[in-house]
């Protein structure tokens, strides 16, 4: 039985490497039903790139510390069920660390 996959873009930045411009890099994913975005970018991050930096603390909406621009809208990682070929970046809002990381202060 084949397994069902989904595409994920995923902004990669690291402005502290003196790399002001992003990009967007494409990882396959293997996809369950009830899946999160959280859970994609943990895959991505244990399976694909371990320096993909993302936040998360609680994984059930309490701390509001995921929250990321998926497809152009705010939303948490954590709520917010994955789909394929969904584009995921920094909250716009905040100054960004690296990657989907930002400064919530």
């Amino acid at each position: 039985m084949d397994e069902k996959t989904i595409k994920a873009r995923v902004f990669r930045c690291n402005p502290q490497n003196g790399k002001q411009e992003g990009h967007y890099e494409s990882y396959e994913v293997p996809f369950q039903e009830g899946m999160s975005v959280l859970e994609v970018l943990d895959y991505i991050y244990k399976n694909h790139d371990s320096s993909l930096s993302f936040y998360y603390s609680c994984r059930i909406g309490k701390c509001l510390g995921c929250f990321v621009d998926i497809d152009g809208k705010v939303a948490l990682a954590c709520a917010t069920p994955a789909k394929n070929n969904m584009t995921i970046g920094p909250h716009k809002k905040f100054n960004l660390i690296k990657d989907l990381m930002v400064d919530f202060s």
